[in-house]
């Protein structure tokens, strides 16, 4: 673990920039744009950053929702490589959770399950969610291996 305290935020897109070197970093090819809500974890404070101050943050984790009709697609949960398994998608879950007060979905991986479980999702009958995020799903599912469908419903 880091020695450096922790923080967690929620950005807005002039910090894209930042996000999108952290996932092209952890090799993954989507980025943070447009209306999306971005979460996440820093090595620094860095909470009133101008885009261009950006150099120094030490992106640690970071998740994306993307908004639709009524709910969240939840995208790109990364964490940084080497400090995996040290609960920080579990802190950034369970800030994304308090932050949202609408339905989240997602399509995680079946060896995934447990941490999403953990953080509040069940596995959710495809037939219930709407009906781009089928689309979506099916989409998805003919590419990977195998994808669940797992939705934090809101209270």
């Amino acid at each position: 673990m880091t020695s450096n305290p922790l923080s967690i935020y929620e950005w807005q897109e002039p910090n894209f920039r930042a996000v999108n070197k952290f996932y092209k970093k952890q090799k993954h090819k989507g980025s943070a744009s447009g209306e999306e809500r971005v979460f996440v974890i820093t090595e620094n404070q860095c909470l009133a950053l101008e885009p261009a101050e950006n150099n120094d943050i030490t992106i640690l984790a970071a998740v994306r929702l993307v908004p639709a009709h009524g709910y969240y697609w939840l995208r790109s949960l990364y964490v940084e490589k080497g400090l995996r398994g040290q609960k920080l998608g579990s802190r950034l879950m369970a800030f994304v959770n308090d932050q949202v007060d609408i339905d989240i979905h997602c399509f995680p991986y079946p060896h995934l399950q447990p941490f999403y479980t953990q953080s509040g999702y069940e596995l959710t009958p495809l037939t219930t969610a709407p009906e781009p995020l089928q689309q979506l799903y099916q989409r998805y599912n003919r590419k990977a291996d195998s994808i669940l469908f797992m939705s934090r419903l809101a209270i």
